[in-house]
């Protein structure tokens, strides 16, 4: 059986700076359900898989239209990749003779992203068949001017005197805003992983949608964007 895409919400437990942070209440429910919830009104997904290791947190996610997997423990440690997680689906799915032509992974924590962000990324991939969609966003300053500080909190310049050069004659630099990522099966197709860093696209977001929840800072941050937005 042929399906078109299939999306992975990785939501492992005990994380780290915020206790509980996939489940964890923003403005009124859990933050996850803003991800599922998006995913779902998107339209695009033919299956909506929340990967899980905390077996306490089915009778919650029964409350949506989305199938549960119980990530194996060698899936669920504080160093397991998302690629990881993904891998092990898809090939679970292929298994069964379902192949997907796109795999996605959706962060739990992204309540600022919308469907119109999801769709523009599936045409983006539409468009780029060979390559994986990241969502980008635009660095607040030219990181030709970063420092590095050393253990005296003496700041060295990355690039010497780039600091001279005014910020609109030096290039623009994007990173990965974190939020989902849109991967061609052609990826998954052998079981050894593949050199992924030449294989980008990126789809620009807003900056008051690209917020990375890590810390209690940037859950408050999101928190004031979202009631922007």
């Amino acid at each position: 059986m042929q399906l078109k895409r299939l999306l992975v919400i990785p939501a492992r437990g005990n994380s780290k700076r915020i206790k509980n942070k996939n489940f964890k209440n923003f403005k009124g429910k859990p933050i996850i359900s803003y991800s599922i919830n998006t995913a779902i009104k998107s339209k695009l997904f033919d299956h909506i898989i929340v990967s899980i290791d905390d077996v306490n947190k089915i009778k919650y996610l029964k409350k949506f239209k989305v199938k549960i997997d119980i990530r194996p423990k060698k899936y669920a440690k504080d160093h397991s990749t998302i690629e990881d997680v993904l891998r092990n689906i898809y090939y679970n799915y292929l298994n069964k003779n379902i192949r997907f032509k796109e795999v996605w992974s959706l962060t739990p924590c992204s309540p600022l992203i919308k469907t119109s962000d999801l769709i523009k990324a599936s045409k983006l991939l539409k468009k780029n068949k060979n390559r994986i969609v990241l969502p980008v966003c635009e660095y607040s300053a030219p990181i030709s001017w970063a420092f590095k500080r050393n253990k005296r909190n003496i700041l060295y310049p990355l690039k010497k005197n780039a600091y001279k050069i005014r910020s609109q004659d030096l290039p623009k630099n994007y990173h990965d805003t974190g939020n989902f990522v849109c991967i061609p099966f052609t990826f998954f197709k052998k079981k050894k992983k593949i050199e992924f860093d030449k294989n980008y696209v990126g789809l620009k977001i807003p900056k008051i949608r690209s917020v990375d929840i890590d810390d209690l800072e940037d859950w408050k941050i999101a928190e004031a964007f979202y009631e922007k937005k």
